[in-house]
C-alpha cells in the first residue's frame, strides 16, 4: 500500500476541494452498444443450422505496485435508508478522493453508449470505474454481498475523463441494489470500493467480444457505515 507522509496529508487537506458532483439518481444511464446485424442462418435439411451471433469475454489481470504514486480512496459518505430491504434500491453517496502523490485520470461520464463510434462495426476502447458498496458482517471480515454503479470515459471524447489532483475529489450519488442478502435481518458494515478498468469492444456481425484489463492504482482503506439488512413482509393482495 502506498505510504503518504503526514506533511503531505496536511498539505492535501489544506488544498482539498470537490471539483464535480454527479447525481445518477436523476439520470437514466445509456450503456447499450451496437453491433452489425447477424447474417442469415444457413439451414440445411437434416443438419443443424449454422450462423447467427456469438460473443466472448477476455480479462487481463495483474497486481498493484506499492511504489505507484497513483492512489484512490472511495468513501461511502451516506446510505439512505439505513434499514435496507434487498428487494428495494437504496441511495448511496460516494466521495472519490485522490489520495496519491500525483494527478490521476478517472472517467466521469454516465453514458457508455455515447463513446461508441458512429460506425457500429468499428472497435473502440474506453475506461470504466465501478463504484462499489461491499457488505460485510460485523464480527467477520467475509464479504457477503456487493452492488455497484459505473462511470465511463475516453480520451477521444472531451469532458469524459477528469484529472484529479492530489487532495481533490468528486461526489457521486447513485441508486444501488445488491444481491445475496442473508435471509434473516442482520446488522452489517458497508464500505466503499472501486474497480478501474481499460476496456475494448470488438463488434462483429450478430454480436461482440470484450477485452478487459484490470488497473491497479493503490487503494486507500476507508471507513465503513453500519446499516441493518431487513426483509419486508408484503401482504398478498386478495384480489390477485
Amino acid at each position: 500500500m502506498l505510504r503518504v507522509s503526514p506533511l503531505f496529508l496536511v498539505c492535501a487537506l489544506l488544498n482539498a476541494q470537490e471539483i464535480k458532483y454527479i447525481d445518477l439518481t436523476v439520470i437514466e444511464q445509456r450503456t447499450d452498444l451496437r453491433h452489425p446485424p447477424a447474417p442469415p442462418a444457413n439451414c440445411e435439411e437434416g443438419k443443424p443450422c449454422r450462423g447467427g451471433g456469438y460473443g466472448s469475454l477476455g480479462i487481463a489481470d495483474g497486481s498493484g505496485d506499492p511504489r505507484d504514486p497513483h492512489a484512490l480512496g472511495v468513501y461511502l459518505q451516506a446510505v439512505t435508508p439505513t434499514d435496507i430491504d434487498p428487494a428495494e434500491p437504496f441511495d448511496a453517496e460516494f466521495r472519490v478522493l485522490n489520495t496519491g502523490l500525483v494527478p490521476i485520470d478517472i472517467p466521469v461520464s454516465p453514458h457508455l453508449s455515447d463513446l461508441q463510434p458512429a460506425d457500429e462495426s468499428a472497435q473502440f476502447s474506453y475506461f470504466s470505474l465501478a463504484l462499489v458498496v461491499e457488505a460485510r458482517m460485523l464480527k467477520t471480515p467475509s464479504l457477503i454481498s456487493s452492488g455497484f454503479v459505473e462511470l465511463y470515459g475516453s480520451p477521444d471524447h472531451a469532458g469524459t475523463i477528469l484529472a484529479l489532483r492530489p487532495g481533490e475529489w468528486i461526489c457521486v450519488k447513485a441508486k444501488l441494489k445488491v444481491q445475496n442478502w442473508p435471509m434473516d435481518p442482520v446488522p452489517v458494515l458497508l464500505r466503499g470500493e472501486f474497480w478501474p478498468r481499460r476496456n475494448t469492444f470488438y463488434p462483429h456481425p450478430g454480436g461482440a467480444s470484450y477485452g478487459i484489463e484490470n488497473l491497479y492504482p493503490n487503494h486507500t482503506p476507508t471507513p465503513s457505515l453500519a446499516v441493518h439488512l431487513v426483509r419486508s413482509v408484503r401482504k398478498r393482495d386478495p384480489k390477485q
